[in-house]
């Protein structure tokens, strides 16, 4: 058997690798682990609760493909769609079409799994609550979580508590943390250095979005970069428009992690899977369909091109050329990819106290030896890649592949995009970033200081409405 013809779900790579469970064995228990979100009425007239859902709906349905259901009460039937009006269709309808034929719409939650709950959802017993306050997400059990304030400031918060709630689900499933399903986790948007009870952690109200921008790569976080940004409530979303640079198409591997691409997408390029979604959603693009090199200029002439740009490139090298660009203002960020950190998040932006090559260092001999060893004896000795029928070159391939699961790169994307808009907004500024999920107490920084009027020069942005 060709290595090409060989599924390894990047999301399955984890329980292969460290567990030398077999790719067959590792879906299975994936789609055997139910889970239920569970709304309450009042998602119907929040914006930000309403976001919460779909996104808890498009993460979870790729962990857990066929096992997810969303519990709606009667009052939501016909509700309507606040985050995306421009589609026109209901909130349930949106559910529906984002669930495909692999979860279900249902009436009472699975006795089975985990629980989540968005509004004023009844409880139950182990379930996990999902809310938000300001720029603040926060998730934990019913038990001893109590719904915060939710007011709607930033939209992100909603992308950010569905990723911190998927993220528990999927910890303890996978038996990472002990205390996963039984603690509170938060983290705030706005002073993400600051725990998320302090008053200086709610933020301001966003009046302003970034209007005209890069996506530079379109895979994992390239999706969710995209989903973020559609996501926020911009006044005319035809004011907007986003130049896509991307050179691949999309492959079986992009399913479980791409919040933007389904099977129909297959052997399709990305910036046009991209650049049909949104403007589904009333944006506008441009596709740019060549590598990111060394040559790569921003145009500053006429017609002029965006000086924002958001990057989610995996390769140190190709982030180096973000210097040589020519954009005014970069946010970059990057995700582990093995069994043991694939749950961490880092932030840079440009400008940068640091240099590009102490940012993003070439692998040295030794840590390349180091991995080159360890990609080997995966390839070699686990069974579950025995077990592939194929070549020892094509496993060892395979076993270079990262683990990755989209609630990391959700929650990379919310930081990213909250980046900009405390640029928008004159907050604080913070040039490296880099948090572990697993352990939201480990995240550490570089001090940034606040961003000035001069940070703004030649960055569009246009008015947001109000989620209130």
């Amino acid at each position: 058997m060709d290595a090409a013809n060989v599924e390894l779900s990047r999301i399955s790579k984890l329980f292969v690798d460290r567990d030398q469970t077999s790719v067959e064995e590792a879906l299975y228990r994936r789609q055997r682990h139910a889970v239920s979100l569970v709304c309450g009425a009042d998602v119907g007239r929040s914006y930000v609760l309403q976001i919460a859902v779909l996104t808890a709906l498009v993460l979870a349905n790729r962990c857990f493909p066929g096992a997810v259901r969303v519990v709606l009460p009667r009052a939501l039937a016909d509700a309507p769609l606040l985050v995306w009006p421009v589609l026109g269709l209901s909130f349930a309808q949106m559910l529906v079409q984002l669930a495909g034929a692999s979860a279900v719409i249902a009436a009472q939650p699975s006795t089975e799994g985990h629980t989540l709950v968005f509004g004023d959802a009844p409880t139950a017993a182990g379930a996990l609550r999902v809310t938000f306050d300001g720029w603040i997400a926060k998730a934990g059990p019913v038990a001893t979580v109590e719904r915060l304030r939710e007011r709607q400031y930033c939209s992100l918060s909603g992308v950010l508590a569905a990723a911190l709630a998927v993220a528990e689900v999927f910890f303890s499933f996978a038996d990472i943390s002990i205390q996963a399903g039984r603690r509170a986790v938060a983290l705030s948007l706005w002073r993400p250095d600051l725990d998320a009870g302090d008053a200086e952690a709610v933020g301001i109200p966003v009046q302003f979005l970034p209007c005209d921008m890069w996506m530079l790569g379109l895979g994992h976080l390239g999706n969710a970069f995209l989903w973020s940004v559609a996501t926020m409530p911009y006044a005319n979303a035809n004011c907007v428009e986003i130049f896509l640079n991307d050179f691949d198409r999309v492959a079986k591997e992009n399913f479980d992690t791409g919040l933007l691409f389904y099977p129909d997408n297959l052997g399709q390029m990305k910036t046009r899977v991209c650049a049909e979604w949104l403007e589904d959603r009333g944006f506008r693009t441009r596709l740019v369909e060549r590598p990111f090199d060394q040559y790569f200029r921003c145009r500053k002439d006429e017609p002029r091109e965006p000086r924002l740009a958001f990057c989610g490139f995996d390769s140190n090298p190709a982030r180096r050329h973000l210097v040589t660009g020519d954009f005014l203002r970069v946010v970059e960020s990057g995700l582990g990819g093995t069994a043991a950190n694939f749950d961490t998040i880092s932030l840079h932006t440009l400008p940068n106290p640091r240099a590009a090559e102490e940012l993003w260092p070439d692998v040295d001999e030794a840590d390349r030896r180091k991995e080159d060893a360890h990609r080997t004896r995966l390839a070699s000795e686990n069974p579950a890649y025995l077990a592939l029928g194929i070549d020892p070159c094509g496993r060892y391939n395979l076993a270079g592949h990262s683990v990755a699961v989209p609630f990391v790169g959700a929650a990379a994307s919310a930081l990213v995009v909250a980046e900009v808009l405390r640029l928008l907004h004159g907050g604080p500024s913070y040039s490296t970033f880099k948090i572990g999920l697993a352990s939201l107490g480990g995240r550490t920084r570089l001090p940034g200081g606040k961003y000035v009027a001069q940070d703004l020069a030649d960055v569009k942005y246009c008015d947001a409405q109000s989620c209130e």
